[in-house]
């Protein structure tokens, strides 16, 4: 298994809010993605603090023991601590009270995976020729396309789309909890909304499927192809390939 991440502010943003995370030992692996909420204040730090939260659990971390059956309930237990540090954190700092940001971790063990996820930033799975989003946005706008008052399509420039339903740093903190098994030699894709507002899924997989040799230069394409069309956000991607095989 090969494993990268990559992430740039974009060509508007003066300020990188982004974090992400990518960690492995054997056929166990940790990968996450954060979005510091904009327009709040200290969303760079939020998303540090959630990242720096699940590295420590990662090093708490007995690999050696880990139970398939009990992946889910780890990630549930990271994210907590990643909320509960932020939480902490703005308690005791004026300045940073109201910061908040988006979560998504995946924990990888062989190809079993366990998904935890708040806020807007995506993970997809790509097994064989197909892409299927395994997370669902927690915004404004996706309860809009739910409820039918708004096409996707008109999602995609809606002026309220950055507005999120579920972030850490808030008390609307619940997280989505999900576990399968994927196929072996397939790929995992972590990404913020500043890549997925402007590329497609089609694309997406167009990119991974021309360069699956190469995910270090597919991760590279896929940001710039998110500036290329605006870069009006940051953009941060994380990826695993040849989930399966030992990690590297």
């Amino acid at each position: 298994m090969q494993l990268v991440g990559l992430s740039n502010p974009g060509r508007e943003r003066s300020r990188n809010e982004d974090s992400f995370l990518l960690r492995s030992e054997g056929s166990i692996a940790l990968l996450a993605v954060a979005d510091g909420m904009g327009g709040h204040v200290a969303g760079d730090v939020a998303s540090a603090l959630a990242v720096s939260a699940l590295e420590r659990c990662w090093n708490d971390m007995n690999r050696e023991e880990l139970d398939r059956q009990q992946m889910a309930a780890v990630v549930r237990h990271m994210v907590s601590e990643a909320n509960q540090s932020i939480l902490t954190n703005s308690a005791g700092d004026a300045g940073k009270q109201g910061m908040g940001t988006t979560l998504t971790v995946a924990l990888l063990y062989g190809c079993n995976l366990a998904l935890g996820h708040v806020g807007d930033s995506r993970a997809y799975l790509i097994e064989g020729n197909e892409i299927k989003l395994l997370t669902e946005d927690h915004s404004l706008v996706e309860q809009l396309i739910q409820q039918g008052s708004v096409s996707p399509e008109e999602a995609q420039m809606h002026p309220q789309r950055h507005i999120l339903t579920r972030a850490l740093g808030t008390s609307s903190a619940e997280i989505d909890l999900s576990e399968l098994t994927v196929a072996e030699n397939s790929s995992l894709l972590l990404c913020t909304d500043g890549l997925t507002t402007l590329v497609q899924d089609d694309e997406i997989l167009e990119i991974i499927l021309a360069s699956q040799a190469d995910p270090c230069s597919t991760a590279a394409e896929l940001i710039n192809l998110a500036n290329e069309r605006g870069g009006f956000d940051n953009i941060t991607v994380v990826l695993a390939t040849g989930i399966g095989r030992h990690a590297g």
